[in-house]
Parts: C-alpha cells; structure tokens; sequence
C-alpha cells in the first residue's frame, strides 16, 4: 500500500490527507500545536465564553469550500458559528468599525462614508449564494482550489 506523511492538521493538511485515504493511500497527519485545526482553531483568548478566531481568514472560505462540503463534516460535529457582529475594527477616533451580518446594518454604521441603498443592494445580490452574482464570485475564487480526483 501506498503511504503518506502530512505535516499539519489544519484545513488543508485534514482535506490532503482525506483525499490521499479516498484514494487507498494509508496515511499519517502529523501536528506540532495542542490542537488539531490550524486555520479553523477557535478558543477563549481573551475571556471565558468569547471564541476568537485564531486564524480566521480561513472561516468563510472553509464554509463556502466545495470539497469540504463533500464531506458531510457535519456529522462529526462540526457547527459553523456565525455571530451577528464579525469583527470590529479600531479607529483613531476611539469608535470602531463593525462588520455586521447584515451589509444594511455594516453600511449604516459607516455614517457619512455609507454607501448608497442602490449599492447596498448590489452588494447583497452578490452576496446571497442563490443569486447568480454570488456563484460566479464563489467559482472564481474556488476555482483556484481545485482537487483533481
């Protein structure tokens, strides 16, 4: 049998190693951290009960991912948590930037630098994953992640 060594247990190395045992190859994933999930890791960093992120660029790509949703990784117990503000961002004024769920809230809160209702639509449009605006964008992007069976 074929065997294969993969060094690191975050969203790439786990999705290399599963297609490698789709395949028939005997595989090992090594991890160097306490914790399995690189990219995807979430823990109490600041307070008890406020999960961050530790790495959390991969989040809406890993949610939105072809192949890992061919892997019915929800069985496992995978929830994605989705919280109603993502992120806030600092500003020099003392105030602070919030991404929000909804684009409508996240352009109200820009105050002056909002941008009009008409591209506040726009944006929603591309947004919605039903929309064809959206699929063209999510393909373009996942395209370049691409496995080969």
């Amino acid at each position: 049998m074929t065997t294969a060594v993969v060094v690191g247990s975050g969203p790439n190395g786990l999705a290399a190693a599963v297609h490698l045992a789709r395949h028939g190859v005997d595989v090992q994933v090594l991890e160097a951290a306490d914790t399995i999930g690189g990219g995807t890791r979430s823990g109490e960093l600041t307070v008890p009960g406020l999960l961050h992120d530790e790495c959390s660029a991969f989040h809406p790509m890993g949610a939105g991912s072809p192949y890992l949703q061919t892997l019915d990784l929800g069985r496992y117990g995978l929830t994605w948590k989705w919280p109603e503000i993502d992120c806030a961002h600092p500003l020099d004024s003392g105030e602070a930037g919030l991404l929000h769920r909804s684009i409508a809230a996240t352009a109200a809160g820009l105050g002056e630098a909002s941008p009009s209702p008409a591209a506040v639509a726009a944006i929603e449009r591309c947004s919605n994953p039903a929309s064809p605006e959206s699929r063209g964008w999510a393909q373009s992007i996942s395209g370049h992640f691409h496995v080969n069976p």
